[in-house]
């Protein structure tokens, strides 16, 4: 089977990719071309001849045009490429919890629910996802909650902590992190588990539907924050202060319903992140090091 991955180079796209690279039953191919002009993205595909795209592009970041152009507008040109030159190509969406919006009743989030997204960013995710099963009839987007790495990777909260950490540990302790507020409830995916999302789709054919991929349990952003922390700064070696300042976070709560994932995909990502976080304190002491000794 041939599959195509965009943004490559991005943190998703490229985990991603290196998975896929390690199975011998798939090939991945290039040449799907710029996502911002659809006649050479389609005569790319022609060329390409993927079985699956992994649609990983886009931007976190940004205004609202930003997310218009890289999100909403890449995605259906993706799509109608695939539709107009590979139609029996299968189309693999990586979709945002950020969709959702506030929760009315903290009632873990269905793929049924409304979507209101509060930021930009979700509406423009929320817009693309839309755009997609319009385009093309063999889609999966797959609803990723708070996608979590061992390393520094990615734009949230923790991947920022732990950049920060590092830097605060190249000198001498009492270290101190300020981050924003950290009293928002989020259900965290492991990497892994995001990763394995994809395969499974892939594997299962699951198109026509949006799959949350998350735990179904949330946890303050902060006591994942001291989970790490504590390994770092035990008791007798130093003090990691972790100062919170700012207004509080726009969206306050968001967890998933992982029923669907269970149902389609076959597996419900872990909640257990232990070993996630034992990763990470070790990816901290070992960069801070490496920034002092350099």
């Amino acid at each position: 089977m041939r599959v195509l991955v965009t943004g490559a180079n991005g943190f998703l796209g490229g985990a991603i990719r290196k998975r896929l690279a390690a199975r011998s039953d798939l090939a991945l191919v290039g040449g799907a071309g710029r996502l911002d002009d659809p006649v050479a993205l389609a005569e790319g595909l022609r060329t390409a001849r993927p079985d699956i795209v992994v649609h990983a592009a886009g931007r976190t970041t940004g205004s609202a045009d930003d997310f218009q152009a890289d999100n909403v507008v890449a995605t259906d040109n993706l799509a109608r490429a695939i539709d107009a030159a590979t139609p029996d190509c299968g189309l693999i969406l990586l979709s945002s919890a950020a969709q959702y919006g506030h929760s009315a009743d903290r009632t873990p989030w269905k793929e049924t629910g409304p979507c209101n997204p509060v930021d930009d960013y979700g509406a423009s995710k929320l817009a693309a996802e839309a755009a997609a099963f319009a385009a093309t009839r063999r889609v999966a987007a797959l609803r990723l909650f708070n996608v979590i790495a061992p390393g520094a990777q990615g734009e949230q909260a923790f991947s920022s902590f732990l950049r920060k950490l590092v830097a605060a540990m190249a000198g001498p302790p009492p270290w101190r992190v300020e981050m924003g507020r950290l009293s928002a409830v989020r259900d965290f995916t492991a990497l892994d588990d995001a990763l394995s999302a994809v395969e499974r789709a892939i594997e299962r054919d699951a198109w026509g539907e949006a799959i949350n991929v998350c735990t179904g349990v949330g946890r303050p952003v902060r006591a994942l924050l001291d989970e790490v922390g504590r390994l770092v700064a035990p008791e007798g070696r130093g003090a990691l202060v972790i100062s919170e300042s700012g207004s509080p976070p726009v969206l306050d709560w968001s967890i998933g319903d992982p029923a669907l994932c269970q149902a389609r995909l076959g597996f419900t990502p872990a909640d257990d992140l232990s070993a996630l976080v034992r990763q990470a304190a070790d990816w901290v002491r070992l960069m801070a090091e490496a920034r002092a000794n350099a």
